[in-house]
């Protein structure tokens, strides 16, 4: 497929089976040149979902402070 073809615009609609059936047409190289635009596409909504399974850290360094003068005092005792 030379790249040409790739500026054709195609306006009817298909369905995802229709689109998988085409695309498992594709070369390798073709394939791999989709999955690389289908990442550009899919980053920011990739980037979201990772954001939202990620806990905030709440610790602060008045915290860590703290643990720390407690640790301290607790060994001190001993």
């Amino acid at each position: 497929m030379d790249t040409a073809s790739y500026k054709r615009t195609y306006s009817f609609p298909f369905t995802f089976e229709e689109a998988l059936k085409l695309i498992k047409s594709f070369s390798i190289e073709d394939k791999v040149r989709l999955e690389k635009e289908l990442e550009k596409e899919t980053l920011s909504y990739r980037a979201k979902k990772l954001t939202e399974k990620i806990k905030e850290n709440e610790l602060t360094i008045d915290n860590i402070l703290a643990e720390v003068s407690e640790y301290r005092r607790k060994r001190d005792e001993k």
